[in-house]
């Protein structure tokens, strides 16, 4: 498989996560490869996913894609990185489910190794500002990557892309928090998702500006899925008795933490490692 286009890049940068717990249970989610600037004009690798992710865990696997020694993808092969969960970093605000591990020391021994990595990474200029925010229409349809309930391509090891659109405005604190809702279907192993604004070619901005055959407009990164709201469903009864039991249903509204705090901790873990 070639990886030309800005749309076939976005299939690498994420990665299946899998933990385990002391008492044997498995867990799964979903990281992706934020390359964030460093003050000399080079980059820190990290994988960002959520806290809840791999809180409670022994053990931490994050699932690369293998690559050849030229630069292209192997796909059904591996590279596998392990860690204890102690060595993610999470955000400060622990109302904000947002963590990330320093990974480039790994992935430059694989490589030292002779059995590389496959990766693309979010670019520090992907993250939307404000200002980026504000150039779109408050409501966008947006894309996320990731391994819904564990689910990927068991053959090609590649992950699953859904769609969806923004459900509260981008450019507004959901709730006054640094979140926004998407209107998707999100469950459980899409934490850790990254979601992109990906703009249309020829598509005219808020203003009403068409741009044609002009270069097209790279995917804007703008935040990580962390959870999906939820409603209590009776459970039907045929005999009498007892309370009424209840199941919990996704109302496919899912809740991403903005770029802006994925930003602001790669930015910290930056300052704190440079001490």
């Amino acid at each position: 498989m070639q990886v030309q286009t800005l749309i076939e890049q976005l299939l690498f940068v994420t990665v299946r996560i899998t933990t385990s717990t002391a008492d044997g249970r498995a867990g799964s989610g979903t990281g992706f490869v934020l390359a964030e600037d460093l003050p000399d004009g080079g980059a820190a690798l990290l994988v960002v996913t959520n806290k809840h992710v791999v809180e409670g865990a022994e053990l931490v696997t994050m699932h690369f894609l293998a690559g050849t020694l030229d630069g292209q993808p192997i796909l059904g092969q591996e590279r596998a990185i392990s860690t204890p969960p102690t060595q993610f970093v999470g955000h400060p605000d622990p109302e904000i489910d947002v963590a990330m591990i320093g990974v480039g020391g790994a992935l430059q021994e694989l490589a030292n190794d002779g059995t590389p990595a496959f990766f693309r990474s979010v670019a520090t200029g992907m993250c939307a500002t404000q200002q980026t925010l504000e150039d779109f229409e408050p409501i966008e349809p947006v894309t996320f990557i990731g391994y819904p309930n564990g689910l990927y391509d068991s053959v090609s090891l590649l992950p699953i892309v859904r769609q969806g659109h923004a459900a509260t405005a981008l450019n507004v604190d959901y709730e006054g928090k640094p979140t926004f809702l998407i209107d998707a279907s999100v469950f459980p192993g899409s934490s850790g998702s990254p979601v992109f604004l990906v703009p249309r070619p020829s598509a005219p901005d808020k203003r009403g500006n068409i741009v044609i055959g002009g270069a097209p407009r790279p995917p804007v990164f703008l935040g990580v899925v962390a959870a999906v709201h939820q409603r209590q469903v009776p459970v039907l009864q045929t005999d009498a008795g007892g309370g009424v039991p209840f199941v919990y249903d996704l109302i496919d509204l899912g809740i991403v933490y903005k770029a802006s705090e994925v930003h602001a901790l790669a930015t910290q873990m930056i300052r704190l490692a440079s001490r």
